[in-house]
């Protein structure tokens, strides 16, 4: 009978440890499954932050490139308008040399420095500027001492500066105000050096070159010009 009572408690004993150790598992079971869902939380939390993070960065730069193409928008506008006003001022000084010209001219022999020059002038009415640009720096080294040499120098200077090529239009106008500074197209020669170096981003040294338009030429359509562009300058705080 004793022994009896032993075997039924040693098989009660492992089946209460046997259902402990169950529970055991299910409690480890749940806990590791709690645990994994903590870290699949975290993991999809860190997730949607590195998205967020991504997306800002992308915004951020998708606001720069607009604002750079705004700019460069802005700047082909500016560049246009400035082109534009260049060729008006162009066509505006040659028809005021073709009225010119129209009531004075005389006939010119063929093969003259005369002809020469006048040809090279079409070019330039034409809108052939590189043409032009060519005859008239051609004419202008064949014939330096000639009464036209200096005007030739000039509308060197404004076939470049039509061509955007401001430090050839440059130098054209100043070495027109160096080999001919009696010249009667001084005043517009010194106003236009004034322009090339603003278009080369010169602002000191356009300040000065329109103040010496103003300066040493007060009566001339070119220093009211002088004047207003300067005006134009400070407003801009250039």
């Amino acid at each position: 009978m004793r022994r009896f009572r032993q075997v039924v408690t040693g098989v009660l004993t492992a089946l209460v440890a046997s259902a402990a150790f169950a529970q055991s598992k299910g409690e480890r079971l749940d806990l590791l499954e709690s645990r994994m869902d903590s870290v699949e939380r975290q993991l999809s939390n860190q997730g949607l932050l590195e998205i967020s993070r991504q997306i800002e960065l992308l915004t951020g730069e998708l606001r720069t490139l607009r604002g750079e193409i705004d700019q460069l928008q802005h700047e082909l506008e500016r560049t246009r308008t400035q082109q534009r006003d260049q060729y008006v001022d162009l066509d505006t000084r040659l028809r005021a040399v073709e009225a010119s010209l129209a009531s004075t001219q005389v006939a010119t022999a063929p093969g003259s420095p005369e002809a020469e020059y006048q040809a090279a002038f079409n070019l330039l009415k034409d809108g052939k500027y590189d043409e032009a640009a060519v005859a008239l720096r051609d004419f202008q080294a064949r014939n330096p001492q000639h009464e036209l040499a200096p005007n030739a120098l000039y509308w060197l200077g404004e076939a470049h500066y039509v061509r955007r090529d401001f430090a050839a239009a440059l130098a054209a106008f100043e070495g027109m105000l160096r080999d001919y500074p009696e010249t009667r197209k001084a005043p517009d020669a010194l106003l236009k050096a004034g322009y090339c170096q603003i278009e080369m981003k010169q602002a000191a040294a356009a300040r000065a070159t329109l103040g010496r338009v103003v300066q040493e030429y007060p009566d001339s359509a070119a220093a009211a010009e002088a004047k207003a562009r300067l005006e134009r300058i400070g407003a801009q705080g250039g």
